[in-house]
């Protein structure tokens, strides 16, 4: 589940260039997986920034948000 994201748009790309992305896992800590993301064209850089994930138990979740549901 996302949990956090910072993207910083540093250039524009025209409409039928083509756009590739990338995301580099850079920490672990417990559930926590950082990730920082880069998108360039076939130019230059057009985009940086930060992702965070959890890892979430599903089944946990659900229990929770069938609680919130019902108080």
């Amino acid at each position: 589940m996302g949990t956090a994201v910072e993207i910083r748009h540093l250039a524009p790309t025209p409409a039928d260039a083509k756009v590739v992305g990338e995301a580099e896992v850079t920490g672990v800590d417990g559930r926590r997986v950082s990730f920082v993301i880069r998108a360039s064209d076939d130019l230059e850089k057009i985009g940086t920034g930060t992702h965070e994930r959890m890892v979430i138990d599903l089944a946990r979740l659900g229990r929770r948000l069938d609680a919130k549901r019902t108080s």
